[in-house]
């Protein structure tokens, strides 16, 4: 998953534990809040109500002789006001309680206040009605929910294009890693961006790619110069061994040994040129400006192997209808390349085994697959049957170069080459050609 993808789902989701615990919490927070505002107003009544008797006495609301009890409340029975004669004093509270006024039950936070006029003991109940403060906090839950789950989803977006816009230079450092298939094709130019961090990553991966190159073109250099010089010693040494037998001054046990010496020499040789191959390609050294018709280049190779192929009797089928001319390119070069792939899969075939080499032409490629009936790859093997002599399989005659020219060759035409295997079924190798 993208860093800017990852950022906004955390910032999502600690938003949402925002709103959670907003929900959990603030409706009793609103809730308190409310009966202490409540609160505060019934003792701001009381206190008007008794700065009404200092001015008119209990006449204004009650006889002072007579027994009887004033109550008054709205109309809707928000608010009532309650003053009661009582033999004693009690103490003062304000508490949330039930009252039954002309037969409706309403919750109430009620203000008791006990008070004494004229040697006259009275209960003061001022009233306010708490339905509202429920029917409040019910609404401003819900409209909390939707403001908050808009403010998510906006935030969300935001997050996402400003994480976009931030890290834009670190896609650019990505792009430039992907595209780089090989240390010497490798943009030095610098990313433009004013974050410090950035910066320093992309001067960092600058500086460590100038050191891979530089260490690449000593490898080759000397891959090349040590493949070069012992080509000659090589070819003196073929040439006297061939006077020697020429000569016929030689027993039989001689005369064989010069002869095993010879196919040594000639796999040392063999070993030579393909480094040297492989070097002049990494070299760019090699001309890329012909043409090749796939499909008469796969039959080519399917004619060459033919040999090795009765050796083990093996079938070779080939499925290449499609018509397909790739260039520029370098022939002998896609040749080899097509050889070695199907030389290795009758190499690690079974007897009476099969190879299918298939051409399929797509919208956007060329695809040809070459599959066999061997003994497979094994999956640690996987990474690494490119790598240079890297030998698995060591009965097989082989020197580990034949993969690694395979993966060259393709990578200079920019080609797309992956492998799957299963152990005891087989092998399928893919070359992706691009037409567009």
């Amino acid at each position: 998953m993208k860093l800017y993808y990852k950022v906004s789902f955390i910032n999502a989701f600690t938003r949402i534990l925002i709103i959670v615990a907003f929900l959990e919490f603030a409706p009793d927070l609103i809730y308190k809040a409310a009966i202490v505002h409540t609160d505060f107003n019934l003792e701001k009544k009381k206190n008007q109500l008794f700065r009404i008797i200092e001015k008119k006495g209990m006449g204004e609301f009650m006889e002072e002789e007579s027994d009887s009890t004033y109550a008054d409340y709205t109309i809707f029975k928000e608010r009532y006001v309650s003053i009661e004669r009582v033999a004693d004093m009690g103490q003062d509270t304000t508490v949330t309680s039930k009252r039954d006024i002309e037969g409706e039950v309403l919750d109430y936070r009620i203000l008791k206040h006990y008070f004494q006029y004229h040697q006259t003991k009275y209960l003061l109940e001022l009233g306010e009605s708490i339905q509202y403060i429920t029917d409040l906090n019910s609404i401003l839950r819900e409209i909390a929910l939707y403001l908050l789950l808009v403010l998510i989803t906006l935030t969300v977006v935001i997050d996402l294009s400003v994480m976009q816009y931030l890290l834009r230079p670190l896609k650019k450092i990505e792009n430039k890693l992907i595209a780089t298939k090989h240390p010497e094709k490798f943009d030095f130019k610098r990313v433009n961006t004013t974050t410090n961090d950035f910066r320093y990553l992309d001067n960092t991966i600058s500086e460590m790619m100038r050191k891979i190159q530089n260490a690449f073109h000593i490898e080759k250099e000397f891959i090349a110069n040590v493949s070069h010089e012992l080509l000659t010693p090589i070819s003196i040494l073929q040439t006297r061994l061939e006077n020697m037998i020429e000569a016929g001054n030689l027993n039989e046990e001689a005369e064989q040994k010069i002869l095993e010496s010879q196919r040594t020499l000639g796999r040392l040789k063999q070993i030579i040129r393909s480094l040297l191959l492989i070097s002049q390609i990494e070299n760019n050294q090699a001309p890329k400006d012909e043409e090749a018709d796939m499909k008469e280049l796969i039959k080519e190779v399917a004619s060459e192997i033919e040999v090795r192929l009765e050796e083990k009797n093996i079938t070779l089928e080939v499925n290449a209808k499609d018509e397909f001319i790739y260039k520029p390119c370098n022939r002998s070069l896609l040749f080899t390349m097509l050889f070695n792939l199907v030389n290795n899969a009758v190499k690690y075939n079974k007897q009476n085994g099969k190879i299918t080499v298939s051409g399929l032409l797509l919208k956007d490629e060329y695809r040809i697959t070459i599959t066999d009936t061997g003994k497979g790859i094994p999956a640690e093997n996987m990474e690494s049957i490119f790598h240079r002599f890297k030998k698995f399989n060591t009965t097989e005659e082989s020197y580990g170069l034949g993969l690694a020219m395979v993966k060259t060759i393709a990578d200079f035409h920019n080609i797309d080459i992956s492998v799957s295997s299963k152990m005891g079924e087989g092998s399928t190798f893919t070359l992706v050609f691009k037409t567009a």
